[in-house]
Order: structure tokens, then sequence, then C-alpha cells
């Protein structure tokens, strides 16, 4: 029981430190063009990254790019639906949230009609959109329109940065009050007799238990409250 406890907790830590730890993944232009044969498993892997995406939503900054590349096609004398068509977006999630787009107009769909089928990835992604169907609907300077839009698509990236140094402090704090309790059970368990025999009773397991519990929903909750996208 107190070995089960002991790396209960221990599991707890490393599970925490890890997801802190976790570096995010980007997909450059240059490594999708040179990527080699897909295996089972990265295939796997990739199809969990697009569901991931399709619920999160590309970031400012991708979309800023993805307009970008937009505004500077139609500026050399392609139309806003061919810049839409060809357009291959870098980054991974603005390329699956805008897949259904390209593909409704090479069916010849209109771009209102495609940007109207295609479905919710998240606010950002939302506001270029609205964007480039008002100018496919009523017309004038697409580019200059465009290029607004990547502007306050990266301050809004800005803005999310200022909000992530502001709470630098209060994720330090959550994941001090979260490892503190499990480390200092750890050490109670390895030196203090009296505590290994409270815990081996039902009650005291119990109460571990629920102290555990406890102490991994509040670790999530404060997430939650300090994330810089809240």
């Amino acid at each position: 029981m107190i070995a089960a406890l002991a790396a209960a907790a221990a599991a707890s830590l490393v599970f925490m430190t890890a997801a802190r730890l976790r570096p995010r993944r980007r997909r450059s232009a240059t490594a999708a063009v040179a990527a080699p044969r897909r295996s089972p498993l990265q295939s796997v892997r990739n199809a969990m990254h697009d569901r991931r995406w399709s619920r999160r939503g590309p970031s400012p900054l991708s979309v800023a790019a993805w307009c970008d590349e937009l505004a500077r096609h139609v500026r050399s004398g392609a139309t806003l639906r061919d810049a839409l068509t060809n357009v291959d977006p870098a980054d991974r999630s603005t390329e699956v949230a805008t897949a259904s787009i390209r593909l409704g107009l090479t069916r010849g769909r209109s771009i209102v009609e495609a940007i109207d089928d295609c479905p919710d990835a998240g606010p950002h992604l939302h506001l270029a959109l609205r964007v480039i169907r008002t100018v496919a609907r009523v017309g004038g300077a697409s580019p200059i329109a465009i290029d607004r839009t990547a502007t306050t698509l990266r301050q809004r990236a800005a803005d999310r940065d200022e909000r992530l140094v502001h709470a630098a402090q209060a994720r330090l704090s959550a994941h001090v009050l979260t490892a503190v309790p499990l480390l200092m059970l750890a050490a109670l368990l390895a030196t203090d007799p009296d505590v290994r025999a409270t815990i081996s009773s039902p009650v005291g397991a119990a109460c571990v238990a629920a102290g555990l519990t406890t102490n991994a929903v509040g670790w999530v909750w404060m997430q939650r409250l300090v994330r810089a996208d809240a």
C-alpha cells in the first residue's frame, strides 16, 4: 500500500513536470516539402495532431502568415480565388483548418460558399475568413483588407504573450503548490515510521488518496485560470 501511494505521488509529479516542459512542435514549409514517406505510426500521430488542432484552432501568428501569403499573391496579379486555391499554409494547423475551402474552390464553389461551409476553427481564423468573405462579396482592395487583418492578428499574439508574461508568477505558484505536497509526502514516507503506519491503515490510505485527487484537480484548475489564451 505504501509503495503504491509513493508511486502514485511520484507519477503525478513526473506527469505535471512533463506536461509543463513538453515543447510545442511546429512544422515549417521546408520540412513539409522534404518530408520522407510516412510510416503508419507517423500517420497515426499526424491524425491525432490534426484532431487536436481542429479543436483548438490555429494560432494568430500562423493565420497572419497565411494572410500575408494571400495578400502577396493578389498583389502579384492573381485573383483572390486563385490565391485561396494555390496558397498552401506553412503551418499545419492552418493547412488543416483551411483544407475544406481549397477543396470547395477546386470543385467550382464560390468563395462565399466555400467559406460558409468551412467548419469553425477558432476565433483567429474566423476573423480572417470573415474579412475574406466580405471582400469577395462586396469587392474592394482585398490586399489592404487582408494585410490589416494580419496586423490585427499579430496584435492579438502580442497581447497573448503579454498575458503570458504577467501570468508567469501565478503559473510558478501553481507548480510550487502542487509539487510541495507530493515531495513532502514522499519524504515523510521515507523517513517517518509513524507516517508509514498511519498510511497503512484504511483511513490513512483514504486520506492520502483524497489528497492526491484534490491536488491533481487543483493543478488542472489553476492551469486553466492562468493560461495565456483564456
